[in-house]
């Protein structure tokens, strides 16, 4: 036997408490595996932010796909618009159109003429 008779074989009270001990371990890991677990609820309400998100980023690109449609409905069926892109992004011109290059830096720097007016008509 131990000192002063610590031996818990024989503690009455421990042999009484022994059960409700033992639940309430079995509730308090309960407890905690349903909040920090794989189905608690923090990791559910993780899930539903990570659902939120998802669901905006799928609204955009629905978004984004019905503008490219018509986007490419446009290219398919309109040549005006074909050459409006092409001369926006590609520089490019019409048959009978000629282009004429100015010195913008040149143009800019002109000398007044007397009278204080500029070169231009």
């Amino acid at each position: 036997m131990d000192e002063a008779g610590m031996d818990h074989a024989n503690n009455p009270l421990l042999r009484k408490r022994w059960p409700f001990l033992v639940v309430g371990g079995m509730v308090l890991l309960a407890f905690l595996y349903s909040l920090f677990g794989e189905v608690g609820i923090l990791s559910t309400l993780d899930l539903r932010t990570k659902q939120k998100r998802l669901i905006a980023e799928n609204s955009r690109l629905r978004a984004e796909n019905e503008q490219l449609r018509g986007e490419v409905e446009k290219l398919r069926s309109n040549p005006s618009y074909i050459e409006e892109i092409a001369r926006r992004e590609l520089g490019l011109m019409g048959k009978k159109e000629i282009v004429i290059p100015l010195d913008r830096n040149k143009d800019a720097a002109s000398p007044t003429a007397p009278g204080g007016q500029t070169g231009r008509p």
